[in-house]
């Protein structure tokens, strides 16, 4: 009898978990864009880099980075997180620097700083992205 208890819990502890489970991964996870794109273009005036939100694709956050670099000097651009850890690093001598990042949804990320240095020092732009997440949950009961 003790044995056959032991399984009914068990059995019910395994649906739960799995209820649970399907619950957990089954919420939305929505991020709304501005229409208005001048709001999701970031640069300054007579400034040689650009950062532009350009949406969600599968699962992530794309971000493009256009930089002029008219002298095609070595430079690097380093994408950091809040907590100053350095997601992406690379250095590039394209005189038309144009890349698009793509960032996973799910990351608890709420800030992202690009920046964007010349080896000579005479060119240095950093460039801070917000990134407000809101999760919609949609409850529908009927009465049979």
């Amino acid at each position: 009898m003790k044995n056959q208890t032991l399984n009914t819990v068990a059995k019910k502890f395994f649906a739960g978990s799995i209820l649970a489970a399907v619950l957990f991964l089954s919420a939305q996870n929505n991020v709304y864009a501005n229409d208005n794109t001048k709001k999701n273009v970031v640069s300054e005036n007579n400034s040689n880099a650009t950062i532009k939100y350009e949406g969600v694709n599968n699962n992530y956050l794309l971000f493009s980075v256009k930089y002029n670099n008219a002298k095609s000097e070595f430079f690097t651009l380093s994408i950091i997180d809040e907590s100053g850890e350095t997601l992406y690093n690379t250095a590039s001598k394209e005189k038309e620097f144009s890349h698009t990042y793509a960032l996973p949804k799910d990351t608890d990320v709420s800030k992202l700083t690009f920046d964007i240095r010349s080896s000579k020092a005479d060119f240095h732009q950093s460039f801070d992205v917000n990134i407000n997440t809101s999760y919609v949950e949609n409850v529908v009961v009927n009465k049979k």
